[in-house]
């Protein structure tokens, strides 16, 4: 009795605390397999993670972290979702972008060594991330319960392994666009025969030109499959079955998207596609098919799902359209919803047969040679949502019946010949989303109709002959986000209601006759990054409300008539980076306000009234690359501050009243192309500095008071293009080390003080064009050897002490258009050569001492305007 009490008693015990440990387990959370959790760790610290896509991997429960997900009833990680978030994928390889994806810092091998420990996973996505030109490690092919694997954009390299092919459980496989350097694959693929259960492969970008002959008998073994891409993967017409292969390819019957875009192939439209009864999307893209005769519709007759069809840039013309009464014609393409005929060689009109296409959903004909009006049929394809035929010579106005297209919402006929007005019915539009007529001859007003467009987006008008006013409807376009009304010949003053528009981003009205001030509301435009209303006659000041423009990123005001100070609340556009006010009328001083904009990569506030001196605080402008301050009143010495800029590759203070010095420090600007300091009031040397910047392409320092000479150093500046040094106080003799400028087209170095030779090397200049050497004190004979600078346009040598004959070669000189010699002590005659110069319009040889006959040849000049030969000593009058 006493053993069954004790029993009893242990058994109660048992329950009691199993009880209390049920409930305390549904009292905790959700937790995963602890050596799994271990497992994400370790892969956690293979990366560098700057977006912090793995931030929330800590704590207990591995289940709740982001991109895992775990079987509800075993809690074993079964999906890893970890695509990397660059919103464009493919010039991310292109850039240094690690802000938005992960970045191996790791062995890749330690990435798969954790993965292996997830033994349940199924699902493993690393696309779009940084695996930094890492082989894909075979070890891969060991995790046989995967039936997802995506590791397109993901930076991988070299050869694909075969041993991938152990994933017989696979479902999906992309290993797409990894264009770092490209993923390939050897002559052997019979291992993409063992993905036995696979329905969908993306090999887009791979490089199977080693792949064996047999790659679609291999493929063809896939009898799920359902969806195949080996768009640009380097394949040749050898990679395409024989015709009598024809029957292993029943097995293609599956498939439902298939892209081949970007190949090799070239000639007849491969007939194994015949095969491929269930196709409803093809894509042919950049295939040259101008081989193809007949056989291309007989081969599409034979896919009556084809819904999505892409041909473009297939070398494709007239000949390849099915003509009006072909048997196939209406059958074929009355169930094509997507059609893509765009950058071909097709000629003449739209084909009419397009018309009876009443599925049409997108139709893209852009980049051909078509002519012709649009037709009135094009009304209906009660469908269509998209329509691109910019880039063809199609003339004739906008038919009215575009408005009957209810569902459109992109239409793109740009760079045509299209005339006349828009119609009113384009307002009936009101699915619309994107309009883009731009580059026509489009003229009238902008109806007012186009206020309905509730939904527009995006509306380009750019480089037509519109006239009249910006209508005041347009304020009605809630959604706009760019607009863009550029080079036209509108008029009138901008609507005030476009501060209505609060989406818009970018507003661009460059070039036409708009007038009156700036509106107020346009400080409403809270999301605006570009603004661009130059070439205008827009009167007024800056209105203050632009301070509220935090988003502006580019602002252009340039070649108005505005006036008065610039507003110090421009300091307000913290985004600023791209600003010209150039070309208008401001003065007073440049507020300080300016030069706080940290963010300014660009500033031209050339051609104005503005006074003052360039404050010490530019320097606070590291980021800028060109700085033009031309043509104001600007007084005061150049600030040694702006020497720190170190990304300054512009710099253009001319035609103000600066004094003082250049300061050597300018050598320290590594990155400087172009310096215009002319018209001002600089002195001194030219620093030695400035000869050590090896980028310099262009310099103009003409009409200062420099003085000086001209060190040999000039010749170390190998990139440059053109030299301006005149009308200063430059003495001493032109540097022989002139001959290592190769790709200097333009010096002048007038009105100084040089003197000696000069030398004879100058004719290693091959690219020389203009030459002015005019008003010095140089002496000696002109070199033969300019005759060797067969690009020489214009040379100008005057008012020198120049003797001896003017040299033969000059006389072959075949581009020469002006030379000018005159006032010096030059002997001997002009050759009868000079009548090959045919493209010569000025020839000043006065005040010498050239004797002889001045030959006939000189009649056969065709293009000459003035010639000037007084004061020599020519034995003969002018040839009749």
């Amino acid at each position: 009795m006493r053993e069954t009490f004790r029993c009893m008693l242990v058994l109660v015990v048992v329950l009691f605390f199993g009880a209390a440990e049920l409930c305390s387990s549904r009292n905790t959370s959700f937790s995963c397999i602890e050596r799994e959790r271990e497992a994400l760790l370790k892969f956690k610290l293979c990366f560098h993670d700057p977006s912090h896509m793995l931030s929330s991997w800590k704590g207990n429960d591995c289940c709740e972290w982001r991109g895992v997900g775990c079987d509800k009833n075993n809690k074993h990680v079964v999906s890893l979702q970890l695509r990397g978030s660059v919103s464009d994928r493919l010039y991310s390889y292109f850039i240094d972008d690690q802000q938005s994806q992960l970045y191996l810092i790791d062995h890749v091998e330690e990435v798969v060594s954790s993965l292996l420990k997830l033994r349940y996973l199924e699902h493993l996505d690393l696309s779009n991330n940084n695996f930094n030109s890492n082989l894909i490690p075979p070890s891969f092919g060991s995790m046989k319960q995967l039936r997802y694997l995506n590791l397109s954009y993901a930076q991988f390299r070299g050869r694909i392994p075969g041993e991938l092919g152990n994933l017989t459980r696979l479902h999906v496989l992309d290993l797409s666009q990894n264009y770092y350097e490209r993923l390939k694959v050897d002559d052997d693929i019979q291992w993409i025969s063992h993905l036995s259960s696979l329905q969908r492969l993306d090999m887009s970008g791979v490089n199977l030109s080693h792949a064996s002959s047999n790659l679609f008998q291999v493929l063809g073994m896939l009898s799920s499959l359902s969806w195949l891409s080996l768009s640009d993967c380097s394949l040749k017409n050898s990679h395409l079955p024989h015709h009598n292969h024809l029957l292993n390819f029943t097995l293609f019957g599956n498939i439902q998207h298939f892209d081949i875009s970007q190949n090799s192939f070239h000639g007849p439209i491969p007939i194994f596609l015949q095969n491929m009864t269930s196709l409803t999307f093809l894509d042919m893209s950049g295939v040259n098919l101008s081989l193809t005769s007949s056989n291309l519709y007989q081969v599409l007759g034979m896919l009556p799902s084809l819904s999505q069809l892409s041909l473009s840039s297939c070398s494709l013309r007239n000949c390849h359209l099915p003509s009006h009464n072909h048997p196939l014609n209406f059958t074929l393409l009355g169930n094509i919803q997507h059609l893509d005929l765009s950058d071909n060689f097709f000629q003449g009109p739209i084909p009419i047969f397009f018309q009876n296409m009443t599925s049409l959903i997108s139709f893209y004909l852009s980049g051909n040679q078509l002519s012709g009006s649009i037709p009135n049929s094009m009304g209906q394809l009660s469908k269509l949502e998209s329509i691109d035929l910019s880039f063809n010579q199609l003339s004739g106005s906008l038919p009215n019946s575009i408005g009957q297209l209810s569902k459109l919402e992109s239409m793109d006929i740009c760079c045509n010949q299209l005339s006349g007005s828009i119609p009113d019915s384009i307002g009936q539009l009101s699915k619309l989303e994107s309009m883009d007529l731009a580059v026509n001859q489009l003229s009238g007003n902008i109806p007012d109709s186009i206020g309905q467009l509730s939904k527009l987006k995006s509306m380009d008008l750019v480089s037509n002959e519109l006239n009249g006013s910006i209508p005041d409807s347009i304020g009605q376009l809630s959604k706009l986000e760019s607009i863009n009304l550029a080079s036209n010949q509108l008029s009138g003053s901008i609507p005030d209601n476009i501060g209505q528009l609060s989406k818009l981003e970018s507003m661009v009205l460059y070039r036409n006759q708009l007038n009156g001030s700036i509106p107020d509301s346009f400080g409403q435009l809270s999301k605006l990054e570009r603004m661009d209303l130059s070439n205008n006659q827009l009167s007024g000041s800056i209105p203050d409300s632009f301070e509220q423009l935090s988003k502006l990123e580019r602002m252009d005001l340039s070649s108005n008539q505005l006036s008065g100070s610039i507003t110090d609340s421009i300091g307000q556009l913290s985004k600023l980076d791209d600003i010209n006010l150039s070309d208008n009328q401001w003065n007073g001083s440049i507020p300080d306000s300016i030069w706080q904009l940290s963010k300014l990569e660009r500033i031209d506030l050339s051609g104005n009234q503005l006074n003052g001196s360039i404050p010490d605080s530019i320097w606070q402008l590291s980021k800028l690359e060109m700085i033009d301050l031309s043509g104001n009143q600007l007084n005061g010495s150049i600030p040694d501050s702006i020497w720190q800029l170190s990304k300054l590759e512009i710099i253009i203070l001319s035609g103000n009243q600066l004094s003082g010095s250049i300061p050597n420090i300018i050598g320290q600007l590594s990155e400087l192309k172009n310096i215009h300091l002319y018209g001002n009031q600089l002195s001194g040397c030219i620093p030695d500095s400035i000869w050590q910047l090896s980028e310099l392409e262009f310099i103009y320092l003409s009409d200062n008071r420099l003085s000086g000479s001209i060190p040999d150093s000039i010749g170390q500046l190998s990139e440059l293009h053109r030299i301006s040094l005149s009308g200063n106080q430059l003495n001493g003799s032109i540097p022989d080390s002139i001959r290592q400028l190769s790709k200097l087209e333009m010096i002048d170095l007038s009105s100084n003080q040089l003197n000696g030779s000069i030398p004879d090397s100058i004719g290693q200049l091959s690219n020389l064009e203009m030459i002015d050497l005019s008003s010095n004190q140089l002496s000696g004979s002109i070199p033969d050897s300019i005759g060797q600078l067969s690009n020489l346009e214009n040379i100008n040598l005057s008012g020198n002490q120049l003797n001896g004959s003017i040299p033969d070669s000059i006389w072959q000189l075949s581009k020469l258009v002006n030379i000018s010699l005159s006032g010096n002590q030059l002997s001997g005659s002009i050759l009868t050569s000079i009548g090959q110069l045919f493209e010569l319009k000025g020839i000043y040889l006065s005040g010498n001492q050239l004797s002889g006959n001045i030959p006939a040849s000189i009649e056969q000049l065709p293009k000459l305007e003035i010639m000037d030969l007084s004061g020599n000593q020519f034995g003969a009058g002018f040839p009749a």
